[in-house]
């Protein structure tokens, strides 16, 4: 029997068990602490790496004095703030303490409501919003704390992500060791965008709801509180419907946290979101004067500093002289243009249906033909109703309905008397007795002369009509309307004081949105009769005195091109003092006067009184304004004759501060230029307020206060003028046509056109004024003397008045029943020649 050997314990498989388990140890050591290794190298790695990124943080300096970008404010001399120059940022920086409790806790709710318990980051929050994300496979929750949000506005919104949450997070850890919690809620509420072009919370409490952040309600916080993470989609000037759910998730965030009670929450959430957007500091009233401020600081200051440099400018504006010169402007060329007549209907939505259907149905002279529309077939006069309906659904789809407010019409019955006129929601009617102007414009006719007689004459069926409610006829459920449309001639208006150059108002047209051309500063136009004034005041602070005999013949120059001017008056009245020939505005003796006085002197004559356009040299048709000059220019001029003789320069800004308050620029106290002796100005004001009492310039009586000025008017009523002054204030009035061909119509000159719009702001503007002289200087004195003569009246028994005199310029002669012949065009053969250039104004009779 075979014996069976015994296994070998050294066998490979008994030998290699204890190898194994002792390899297996090995193994496991290895791993464990391979990556225990790897994790200390790893955390080593990060801890350099942010390390690396913490030495590359901003200075925390710079978040304790932030650089905003701030707009210019622009002020009036009263200290109110009229408007602001930005970019695309508004931004109005407050201290935390103007920030309302209520708008902070209804950004914590939906922001960070553990933002006083966190330490910069809310690792809570972390751990939430990555559950959240990986659930839904996506970055669906946001974990900033308004720390982070606030480093990250100031500091890394360009960075990439992972980079930036980085230095976020490590920025804002270092933040809440540096800043107080209110510190930092500051820094937050003035950096952020919260839409409409506001940044900061100030700017978007101003922007949505015209009040201050201090004055925000629970409602109104709540909207606000909800923009910062989606402006543009929560914004209510884009979605109402938006804005409100996200204010009624706000609203339920603060319930949650106790912020409101679920009383105050469910009152609020029913309160509809009731925007006042704010558009007072756009008002079109103070335009032309702010673009004029504008241009200067951009041209000395650049863009960067004038929309983001924070900028505060004190200028020499009356904010409400300044709307009384605009409205007084804009009526004024209302008024003008009326007098012309209705220009017509803006269109014919019948017309534009005939014409787009090709129905030949319409015609220019007499509208729409029912009969040959009613011929046509079924088909075509379905569609051209309904094309004609969708007109006028599109024509009056954007009318607001306020008493004195403009809406567009659509004419739907015409009579002789009244018309009917659909304005979408509602109707209306137009009365003729309150449109009598609107006959069918005419230049060449006075308005006097024609009026509107029926309605017919003017519209038709289908016309789109501009209109302004009068009022609404709760009777007749329709609004009682009258035409309106805009003026095409404009103008300029400037006001200053005399005293020092302050420019108080300034209007430059009609509508700075339709035309931003200043016609007060940059408008040249030819000046008519208000030129005299510069020619006569250089006479009399030269040998001629008030009384000096001036001839009013007809007046031929010399050589091939001779010069004759024309009286308006077509008549000559022979002798007649220089303060007669001004009053009545005569050319024939001031261009005598002129030629006596050389053109020449009166060139350089006018350049120390201010004027800087260019000037004839060699023309003696100057005096009766054949030079374009701009109304600034005018207006310091005249000033020189309300202040004593001395040359005001015009100022439009007082101080002008950086944003921390350093003065950059400050009006300093300069002595004026005495550019015309005391007497002599004192002499021009009197002749001036002669021409108010009993010339062209009557119309400013109605201001029941002394006054001076002087009308001008040139060729076929092209320009109209007028210029005038108390001891307080002068103004002065342009207007005309920018192309500078178009009259303003018959008999439309600077005393019909100019002088109300000066009467109508002066009325205003001057009813707090206390009613002052002209004071008479030391060196003047009265004399009585003959008017035939212009000598001493010694008991002749003529005609008489008492006279001013430059003392030692007093005649000394006495007057004998001198006379002198009075012409008419009948005494000279072949009758008086045309006038080239500019015409003198209408005499006080005529215009009676």
């Amino acid at each position: 029997m075979a014996v069976k050997k015994a296994p070998n314990p050294k066998s490979r498989y008994t030998r290699s068990k204890k190898p194994t388990e002792k390899k297996q140890f090995f193994t496991f050591k290895r791993l464990f602490f391979g990556t225990i290794y790897f994790g200390l190298l790893v955390s080593i790695g990060i801890a350099l790496y942010f390390y690396q990124l913490s030495l590359n943080l901003p200075s925390l300096d710079e978040f304790a004095n932030p650089e905003y970008d701030l707009p210019t404010q622009i002020y009036d001399r009263n200290g109110e703030l009229i408007t602001e120059f930005y970019g695309s940022k508004r931004r109005v920086v407050i201290p935390i303490s103007k920030v309302p409790d209520v708008m902070i806790k209804a950004l914590l709710a939906i922001e960070d409501n553990r933002f006083y318990s966190h330490f910069g980051i809310d690792p809570i929050r972390m751990v939430r919003a990555l559950i959240v994300d990986i659930k839904q496979g996506r970055l669906a929750q946001g974990a900033s704390t308004v720390t982070q949000q606030t480093a990250k506005m100031f500091k890394f919104s360009s960075d990439k992500k992972w980079v930036r949450k980085f230095k976020e997070i490590l920025l804002a850890l270092k933040m809440e060791q540096r800043f107080t919690k209110d510190q930092i809620l500051q820094l937050y509420f003035n950096k952020t965008f919260f839409g409409h072009r506001a940044y900061g919370i100030e700017a978007a409490a101003q922007a949505y709801f015209s009040k201050n952040a201090e004055d925000l309600n629970l409602v109104e916080a709540a909207m606000i509180a909800g923009l910062p993470q989606a402006p543009s989609r929560w914004s209510p000037t884009y979605s109402i419907e938006n804005a409100t759910k996200r204010r009624n998730l706000v609203l339920k965030k603060m319930e949650e946290v106790g912020y409101i009670t679920r009383e105050e929450r469910i009152r609020a959430a029913v309160t509809p979101i009731t925007l006042n957007l704010n558009r007072g500091l756009d008002f079109n009233e103070t335009s032309y004067y702010t673009e004029h401020i504008r241009r200067y600081l951009y041209k000395k200051y650049g863009k960067e500093q004038l929309y983001s440099g924070g900028l505060k400018v004190y200028t020499m504006m009356d904010l409400k002289n300044q709307i009384l010169a605009q409205n007084a402007l804009r009526k004024g060329l209302e008024d003008h243009d009326k007098r012309q007549g209705y220009r017509g209907p803006l269109k014919n939505l019948l017309q534009e249906v005939d014409d787009e259907l090709g129905l030949y149905v319409f015609s220019e002279e007499n509208g729409w033909n029912f009969e040959q529309f009613e011929r046509l077939d079924d088909d075509n006069k379905t569609l051209a109703q309904k094309l004609y309906d969708e007109k006028i659904t599109d024509a009056v789809k954007n009318n607001h309905f306020i008493i004195g407010g403009d809406v567009l019409g659509v004419v739907t019955k015409v009579d002789k008397y009244v018309t009917q006129v659909n304005l979408g929601k509602y109707e209306g009617s137009l009365l003729l007795t309150s449109m009598r102007w609107a006959r069918p414009v005419n230049y060449d006719v006075p308005y006097y002369e024609e009026r509107l007689d029926d309605f017919n004459d003017i519209l038709k069926l289908g016309d789109v009509v501009k209109l302004k409610i009068l009022d609404y006829d709760h009777v007749h459920k329709e609004f009682a309307l009258v035409l309106t449309q805009e003026p095409i001639a404009n103008g300029g208006f400037l006001v200053m004081n005399p005293k020092n150059g302050e420019v108080v108002a300034m209007a430059g047209g009609y509508d700075f949105r339709e035309s931003e051309f200043n016609r007060a500063i940059q408008g040249k136009r030819q000046t008519g009769s208000a030129f005299k004034p510069i020619v006569y005041s250089l006479a009399l602070d030269s040998s001629f005195t008030a009384s000096s005999m001036l001839d009013d013949t007809p007046f031929v120059g010399d050589g091939e091109t001779s010069y004759t001017p024309n009286n308006y008056s077509r008549s000559f009245k022979g002798k007649m003092t220089l303060r007669e020939a001004l009053v009545q505005s005569k050319n024939a003796p001031s261009v005598r006067l002129t030629q006596e006085l050389t053109t020449a002197a009166v060139v350089e004559h006018s350049r120390m009184l201010g004027i800087e356009s260019e000037l004839p040299e060699d023309e003696l048709g100057i005096v009766l304004g054949s030079a374009s000059l701009t109304l600034k220019e005018m207006v310091v001029t005249f000033g020189i004759f309300a202040n004593g003789g001395r040359l005001e320069q015009p100022v439009f800004i007082s101080k002008i501060e950086d944003r921390d308050g350093s003065i950059l620029e400050e009006l300093e106290e300069k002595e004026p230029n005495q550019v015309l002796s005391e007497g002599a100005a004192f002499l021009m004001t009197d002749l001036l307020q002669d021409v108010v009492k009993y010339g062209t310039g009557h119309r400013a009586q109605a201001i029941n206060r002394p006054s001076a000025g002087k009308t001008g008017s040139t060729n076929n009523y092209v320009d109209a003028w007028y210029v005038g002054y108390i001891p307080q204030m002068i103004a002065g009035v342009y207007v005309g046509f920018d192309k500078n061909q178009h009259t303003l119509g018959d008999n439309e000159t600077g005393s019909r056109v100019a002088a109300p719009i000066w009467v109508d702001f002066m009325m205003q503007a001057t009813a707090a004024m206390p009613i002052l002289p002209f004071e008479q200087p030391d060196e003047i004195n009265m004399v009585k003397i003959n008017i035939d003569s212009g000598l001493l009246e010694c008991d002749t028994g003529g005609k008489v008045r008492f006279e001013y005199y430059k003392a030692g310029t007093e005649p000394t002669q006495c007057h004998r029943n001198m006379a002198g012949p009075i012409q008419t065009e009948e005494d000279i053969p072949g009758g008086l020649p045309e006038t080239p250039g500019v015409i003198e104004e209408e005499e006080y009779v005529e215009e009676l």
